[in-house]
């Protein structure tokens, strides 16, 4: 080999290499920012339910699958249950994520896109005009989805909470890209794998069911219809469903709870959705790659290139058809945008190439100015008064007054996830300090209304050595004791309000404390000592305790 030759497979192999520095120096950036926010605030109260299953491993909750239990215990046991430990989960998931839209974007590029010979036949192999070949390497298509992984808020909300939602996009995006990589090598193997990756994805979250059925239109009216008649298809049907039975057989034993559970959302918050809401949270989501996603849905749906992958456009519309059908929180729709931004990073690679190149410029700035004006609302950057403020100010602009819009459908000063982080820790040392004061601790109990209540109590007041708190909220139901025992004496009472019926419960009622935190959603709860419970009480409690221990309707 000459030198020449030599010394043009050594540039190739830069130009080769050069799309994945650009991705990993980009992936980095987004972990250290996570990484240095994530303890700025407290926890969610989702993530105090969730670190509560965590504490009673099973395969299934009431609201959720297995998955989430599973990290919350590796979280609190193996990485010590810090704010920014359990967080860093999160975080690692939903960086992995943007690494896999990046991986779709290069199965996106034409081959003659990523440098070495297919540039060199492009050019008439002419090794001098194949290097100077702004098409090779696919380090623009990389650029915009790390700039997407570090300025929308999709990508960096769910990257700092943990919950289940951050895993069910990484499980969507890994599914995508599993079903890309099937098309684009012919190999059926890649069916397998997909099927583990959609039953571990169904441990995580239910909401791949809609993936998967909204799959079946592009499989049914593109050729990829063939996939039915490959026995490897079959065999990754039977794998995820052989992954995910653990969750079924969990389900059936206690009723199928799932469904309890979707009901009281219908009612509870799935009435709140408008079309008008729907539409303005899918723009906000994504609004700094919007340019990108939205050339990624055109190049799905209209290109002759992109007829091999029409199935993932069609996935989108699907998605969002069947969320609009039955009113489902908008956010259920996150997991289908990564493929989008991968096939319009790649779209607009090719297309910037020898014309449009000022495009190269301005869609990066347009995603750099729209993610320093969102990132406040997407991620506490600020303590809470100041970022309520700017939150105030930005929903000024055109199309961002979702921001501050709750599941009540009612607008308020901070978003709802920001307005769930505050106010737990008061709330448990309160808890804790009351607890401490009972004199006979073994015929005392703590109540909580809600989960997050539970969940805060159970973290945060460790050191005052409390019980497992009494609820009848999601999971907590099931660990509830089969009765009270006859010399009980004391419950502490946590609630937004007393209730009509407690009085008639209770001797003596003490209010001792209230939460002054208008900025929290949990603004108002209160904290009552109850002594000297009423044979009603016992009756009310005991009736309640064996409802839920045979997955009956708990009666308010």
């Amino acid at each position: 080999m000459s030198g020449n030759a030599k010394s043009v497979n050594h540039i190739y192999t830069m130009k080769k290499l050069a799309w994945f520095h650009v991705l990993v120096g980009l992936l980095a950036a987004k972990l250290l920012l996570h990484i240095c926010l994530n303890a700025q605030w407290s926890f969610h109260r989702d993530e105090l339910l969730y670190l509560a299953l965590g504490r009673h491993l099973d395969w299934g909750y009431a609201s959720v699958p297995a998955g989430i239990g599973f990290w919350a215990w590796f979280g609190d046991i193996v990485l010590g249950g810090s704010v920014g430990a359990i967080r860093l989960i999160s975080t690692l998931f939903g960086t992995a994520t943007v690494l896999l839209t990046g991986l779709m974007a290069r199965e996106f590029l034409p081959k003659e896109n990523l440098g070495g010979r297919y540039a060199m036949l492009l050019v008439g192999g002419n090794p001098q005009s194949a290097i100077q070949n702004p098409q090779s390497g696919g380090r623009f298509s990389m650029l915009l989805v790390g700039l997407a992984g570090l300025t929308c808020g999709a990508y960096l909300r769910p990257c700092m909470l943990f919950m289940p939602v951050v895993f069910d996009i990484f499980y969507w995006t890994l599914l995508c890209w599993l079903f890309l990589k099937y098309i684009n090598t012919e190999k059926s193997a890649w069916l397998l794998w997909f099927g583990a990756a959609a039953g571990l994805g169904l441990l995580n979250k239910y909401t791949p069911l809609i993936f998967l059925f909204a799959m079946l239109p592009g499989l049914l009216f593109t050729k990829q219809r063939r996939i039915f008649f490959d026995k490897k298809f079959y065999l990754a049907v039977g794998l995820a469903l052989l992954v995910f039975s653990p969750n079924i057989a969990w389900q059936a034993a206690h009723r199928f709870p799932v469904f309890r559970h979707m009901g009281e959302l219908a009612e509870t918050q799935f009435g709140h959705v408008t079309l008008g809401g729907f539409f303005s949270d899918q723009l906000q989501f994504f609004l700094p790659a919007l340019p990108v996603w939205l050339g990624g849905l055109y190049f799905l749906l209209v290109k002759k290139a992109a007829a091999p992958w029409r199935i993932f456009g069609w996935m989108f519309l699907t998605t969002l058809a069947v969320l609009l059908f039955f009113s489902a929180k908008s956010y259920y729709s996150l997991g289908a945008y990564p493929v989008l931004i991968a096939a319009g990073a790649s779209f607009l690679e090719q297309i910037t190439a020898d014309k449009m190149r000022w495009l190269r410029f301005a869609i990066p700035a347009f995603m750099l100015l729209f993610g320093a004006l969102v990132m406040p609302a997407a991620l506490p950057l600020l303590p809470p008064e100041k970022e309520a403020n700017f939150v105030k100010r930005l929903t000024k602009l055109p199309g961002l007054q979702g921001i501050l819009r709750w599941e009540d459908g009612n607008y308020h000063a901070l978003p709802q996830d920001f307005a769930d982080m505050l106010g737990w820790e008061e709330l448990a040392q309160k808890t804790g300090e009351v607890w401490q004061s009972i004199p006979d601790k073994t015929t005392a109990a703590i109540f909580a209304d809600s989960y997050g209540q539970a969940g805060a109590v159970e973290h945060f007041s460790k050191k005052y050595n409390v019980p497992n708190v009494l609820s009848f909220s999601d999971n907590y139901q099931y660990w509830l004791p089969d009765s009270l025992p006859a010399n009980f004496h004391t419950l502490i009472y946590i609630n937004d309000e007393l209730g009509d019926d407690m009085p008639g419960f209770f001797q003596k009622i003490e209010k001792v404390w209230e939460l002054d935190m208008p900025l929290s959603r949990q603004h108002g709860n209160q904290i009552y000592r109850c002594e000297g419970p009423t044979p009603a009480f016992f009756e009310r409690m005991n009736t309640a305790f064996e409802a839920a221990k045979n997955d009956e309707e708990i009666e308010d």
